[in-house]
């Protein structure tokens, strides 16, 4: 559904995400399922499935504030969370 509010001649939108530092700190953890629950976690799939849709359909970039992570923490976490954003280079991180 949100992919048919945004024209195709809106080329220029860019989405933020903020990642809360709580779920940047899990998400290098070795148990990450746990410490932020399997069901959080599907949800942050579901997000970088919808992010790529987006981006594939209307090339809207997203990007991701870090907080008070240093870039390389910030790096590893939103290759978690996510992935496929992260795999095909879709994403940027903010200060």
């Amino acid at each position: 559904m949100a992919l048919q509010t945004v024209p195709p001649e809106h080329r220029n939108l860019h989405v933020l995400v903020s990642v809360p530092d709580h779920l940047a700190y899990a998400a290098g953890d070795a148990n990450v399922k746990q410490t932020i629950g399997e069901v959080n976690l599907g949800q942050w799939l579901d997000l970088d499935r919808l992010m790529v849709q987006l981006w594939e359909s209307r090339s809207i970039r997203s990007m991701v504030t870090r907080g008070s992570l240093d870039r390389w923490d910030m790096r590893d976490c939103v290759g978690y969370l996510l992935p496929e954003m992260t795999r095909r280079g879709i994403i940027d991180l903010v200060e």
